[in-house]
């Protein structure tokens, strides 16, 4: 029979693409893994993956095992939240978001959230901001707050709001003149992105990638203060949340926001849970908190 391990280690390597990283992602020697998908593989008498061009490409087989892996992994990771949460210990809320940013209205609704809920315990997840679903998964958070997420089996997905991504630019710099920029004028020019690398950052993966559109040099920094400064020495430009931007225009005259394209350019951010805790009173409290207030626009 397929198990538990071969769900996770199949979800695994199809996330990272390789057998190596997934090997270090459930912190088995590659070897083990390598064993343990070529035993699922012979028993089911089929190919999970093909190799091409040295990554691991799943097969329609592997997909469907997958798409079902995503769904009885939610399911017996609640199951193991049910059970832990009914032996007397104290309700426990872990949360991430896909974005520092977030925490500056996040407090808030915790103050809140505790105020109609005091004995619940909090934890901010800060390792799962990267890959929130994967946490979800195995029941290491209850809930996040992010973007971009794709459908995936046994988790729920609430639309949050809706994000205007700016462009901060230095007043005397040639785009400034501007009503609004487009993505091709970010080619050739020095970037500063919030994530440790570009292949990460939202803008340049979701806007300026598909387009062909290469920025000239990156700058990272996770600081959003620290990125202003940057803008405002003249060193580069960064793309921002208009709502997180205001306060700092308001303040410096050495700096523009611009809109990206006629329209602007939006992201949604969702309220990610496992399907299997929709009804969890600590869930659904903080949920409701969330889609009370008017975030992203302020």
């Amino acid at each position: 029979m397929i198990e538990i391990k071969h769900f996770q280690l199949i979800q695994a390597i199809a996330e990272t693409g390789s057998v190596t990283k997934a090997s270090q992602k459930l912190c088995l020697t590659q070897p083990s893994l390598s064993h343990q998908l070529k035993e699922i593989e012979v028993r089911l008498g089929t190919k999970l993956f093909l190799r091409i061009n040295k990554s691991m490409v799943i097969t329609p087989e592997g997909k469907k095992i997958l798409d079902a892996g995503g769904e009885i992994l939610g399911k017996v990771s609640a199951l193991e939240h049910d059970i832990k949460g009914s032996n007397g210990s104290s309700p426990s809320l872990r949360i991430t978001t896909q974005c520092y940013t977030c925490y500056h209205w996040l407090p808030l609704i915790i103050k809140k959230f505790q105020t109609q809920m005091p004995h619940t315990e909090i934890d901010i997840v800060t390792e799962a901001m990267s890959n929130p679903v994967d946490y979800l998964l195995k029941a290491q958070i209850d809930l996040a707050i992010a973007s971009n997420m794709k459908v995936t089996n046994g988790i729920r997905f609430e639309k949050l709001f809706d994000d205007e991504q700016v462009a901060l630019i230095p007043s005397k710099h040639p785009l400034a003149n501007r009503k609004f920029v487009q993505p091709s004028d970010f080619e050739g020019e020095h970037l500063i992105v919030y994530k440790q690398d570009s292949g990460t950052d939202n803008f340049t993966q979701n806007v300026l990638a598909p387009q062909g559109i290469q920025v000239g040099k990156v700058t990272r920094m996770q600081l959003t203060e620290a990125r202003v400064e940057l803008v405002k020495a003249g060193i580069g430009l960064t793309v921002m949340s208009r709502w997180l931007m205001r306060p700092f225009v308001r303040e410096s005259k050495a700096i523009k926001l611009l809109p990206i394209g006629k329209s602007g350019l939006y992201r949604s951010w969702y309220i990610a849970t496992l399907e299997q805790r929709k009804n969890d009173p600590v869930v659904k409290n903080f949920t409701s908190l969330l889609k009370e207030q008017q975030l992203g626009i302020a």
